[in-house]
């Protein structure tokens, strides 16, 4: 529609505006979205965000340093190659597709958060649903690839890409631009890529949401004119008072965790404490792990090749975890990634139940000190050459700062040294339980409150023990 069609109307339960900027790469997003930024500003606290993957201007960025410069610009060159001649796509680019598509979720709940906390949100580019590709849709699904794990991760993707696009835009500012303009203005840009966005870029839908459409082309002056004219009619629908944009909101329930070796009686007390105050007020368990340790003794499991299997899994793991080492291969990095993007999920479930009221208990809490042990970032431990590698450790400590950034009420350490808690799980290696009974004392967790309990007594103690430090604490 045109910016004299639209007539914008409130978003229920919204209380500042949401704008996007749309449009193939030398549309003007940038400028134009600049222009919009210096007039929300003057009316209102306005973040403006990119939501882009960015993937052509890591690859432009890292082309000048040696070494990895030439091996990023090799590889692209040959998955655009294969993209144009409809070959099949490297594990590779599947891989970085994926991890770039996380970036993306990452910037979009970065973005939330500050729309949350009651800003005016502007933005370049926009996730979606419809179309997969590179105009901001699911990136797997584009892929001419196949296979088990293509199909697992290509259903995840495009799960994530529906939530995101659900959270619909009051206003999509679609910035149309032919492909020779667009060429003239992005010189370095992949001809191909461009005519494919130009060519997506009519067929987006955003979740019903109004999208005014501009032509590129026109003078600039006209183009922010008439941006800024739409921009305002979404702004008039919302009140300009907003509380401060600093403001930390207050935490409504109460969040603790139980930490310490295994073997030390996480699972069973944290358990049994939710069993216990769910008689007096709305409790709920949640499990901060990985998991991947039972996961790979269950693999043990399997006839013939489970045992060998495992052995082989577990020495990947371990050198990944262990300072000094070399990360084994990207396949290895990415299963780590992912494990970690599935803590996340559970630790947006146990955020979202704290502030919603509720009292949660959690078997494990994530901290961002000490890399590779003791619920620390996986992929910041060992060292890597690999730029994708690199690319995915950088993001992964990233998500466990945001994660260590939301200290529990209280922390329960329980304490136990390695031969008992090996006598209470046989089937643990002992030298790790070593390793971690050393490490765990030496974690704050981001200076939270940590209290101390000697897990070698019987259970019975240790939880009287906890419950009495909880009575003094004035917790639940």
């Amino acid at each position: 529609m045109r910016v004299n069609e639209f007539m914008p109307q409130p978003i229920e339960g919204r209380k500042q505006p949401v704008i996007a900027l749309v449009g193939c790469d030398g549309s003007g997003k940038s400028t134009v979205g600049a222009a919009l930024k210096a007039m929300l500003d003057e009316d209102r606290p306005t973040a403006f965000c990119h939501l882009g993957k960015q993937a052509g201007n890591l690859e432009r960025t890292l082309a000048p340093f040696p070494i990895i410069g030439s091996f990023v610009t090799k590889k692209a060159s040959k998955e655009n190659k294969r993209t144009q001649s409809g070959k099949k796509a490297g594990v590779l680019a599947a891989v970085s597709g994926f991890v770039l598509s996380m970036r993306r979720v990452v910037r979009f709940r970065a973005m939330r958060k500050k729309h949350g906390r009651g800003m005016a949100i502007l933005t370049d580019r926009y996730p979606q649903n419809v179309v997969p590709g590179p105009m901001d849709g699911p990136t797997l699904a584009n892929l001419n690839r196949d296979g088990f794990f293509i199909r697992f991760f290509s259903r995840l993707e495009r799960r994530i890409y529906a939530r995101m696009a659900s959270f619909k835009p009051d206003l999509v500012i679609r910035l149309n631009v032919d492909l020779e303009t667009a060429l003239q203005r992005k010189p370095d840009h992949v001809p191909f890529k461009l005519a494919r966005k130009i060519e997506d870029l009519t067929k987006l839908e955003f979740a019903g949401a109004p999208i005014v459409d501009l032509s590129a082309t026109d003078p600039l002056e006209m183009v922010i004119a008439q941006a800024q004219e739409a921009a305002t009619k979404v702004m008039a629908l919302y009140p300009q008072e907003i509380e401060d944009k600093c403001a930390i909101p207050q935490r409504a329930g109460i969040l603790v965790s139980i930490v310490g070796c295994d073997g030390s009686g996480k699972s069973s007390l944290s358990q049994d404490l939710v069993k216990r105050f769910s008689e007096v007020r709305k409790t709920s368990y949640g499990y901060l792990g990985l998991g991947s340790g039972d996961l790979g003794r269950r693999i043990g499991t399997l006839p013939l090749i489970g045992p060998a299997l495992e052995r082989k899994l577990t020495s990947k793991a371990k050198k990944t975890r262990t300072k000094g080492e070399k990360i084994p291969g990207v396949v290895t990095a990415f299963v780590v990634f992912v494990f970690s993007l599935i803590r996340l999920k559970r630790f947006n479930r146990v955020k979202k139940e704290v502030e919603r009221g509720v009292l949660v208990i959690t078997d494990r809490y994530p901290q961002a000190e000490i890399p590779g042990q003791c619920d620390g970032p996986g992929l910041s431990a060992a060292h890597s050459n690999n730029p994708f590698i690199k690319f995915m450790a950088h993001i992964e400590r990233k998500i466990y700062r945001k994660i260590a950034n939301f200290k529990p009420d209280l922390i329960v350490r329980l304490d136990v040294d390695a031969e008992t808690a090996h006598s209470r799980k046989p089937d643990h290696d002992l030298e790790a339980m070593r390793l971690k009974a050393d490490i765990m004392p030496k974690l704050t967790f981001n200076n939270a409150h940590i209290e101390v309990v000697d897990a070698r007594q019987s259970y019975a103690a240790v939880r009287e023990q906890v419950l009495e430090i909880l009575k003094v604490h004035n917790l639940p």
